[in-house]
C-alpha cells in the first residue's frame, strides 16, 4: 500500500466488507472495518495534503517522512481529520450536509471523542448496536457521505 489511490480503493473495499458482516448479522465486525475505512481515507488525504508520493512503504525515505509516519500512525480519526487539513472544513460542512451531521453524531461525543477506536475489535460480540451499525453504513455509502466528501476535499 503505497500511493493515496491504492489507500482509498482499500478504504472502499473496507468498507464493502463492512456491508456484508453487517448483512449477516456481524455488526461488531461491521462496525469495525467501517470506522478503518475511514481510517484509511483519512490516510490517503494526509499524503495527498502533504503531497507525500507513498506513506506506508517503509522503502521510500526522504528528509521527515520517519516522523510523519510515526505522527500518523494513529488511529484516531479526530486527529487524523487535522493531519489531513480537513478537520475545519468538516466542522463547517456538517452544518449544512445532513449526511456528515448524522455521522458525525454516531461516530463522535459532544467532547468531540471518537466511539470508533481500533481498540473495538477487542470488544465481545454484541457490544454495538445493530441498529447504529447500519446507520452508519448507510450514511458511509451515501453519495454526500464522509468517504465521499474525504475523497473530494
Amino acid at each position: 500500500m503505497k500511493a493515496a489511490e491504492e489507500i482509498k480503493q482499500l478504504a472502499f473495499e473496507r468498507l464493502q466488507e463492512a456491508v456484508i458482516l453487517c448483512d449477516n448479522g456481524k455488526y461488531d465486525g461491521a462496525f469495525y472495518l467501517a470506522g478503518y475505512s475511514i481510517e484509511l481515507m483519512l490516510k490517503a488525504k494526509v499524503c495527498e495534503h502533504w503531497n507525500l508520493p507513498s506513506l506506508f512503504d517503509e522503502s521510500y525515505q526522504t528528509h521527515g517522512i520517519s516522523e510523519v509516519r510515526r505522527a500518523v500512525k494513529t488511529h484516531d480519526i479526530a486527529v487524523l481529520l487535522i493531519f489531513s487539513g480537513l478537520k475545519a472544513k468538516f466542522d463547517l460542512a456538517k452544518s449544512t450536509n445532513m449526511v456528515l451531521a448524522e455521522i458525525n453524531l454516531l461516530l463522535f461525543t459532544s467532547s468531540g471523542r471518537c466511539l470508533w477506536n481500533e481498540q473495538v475489535r477487542y470488544q465481545s460480540s454484541g457490544s454495538q448496536y445493530p441498529e447504529d451499525v447500519k446507520a452508519l453504513i448507510t450514511l458511509l455509502q451515501h453519495e454526500e457521505g464522509l468517504l465521499q466528501w474525504i475523497n473530494k476535499n
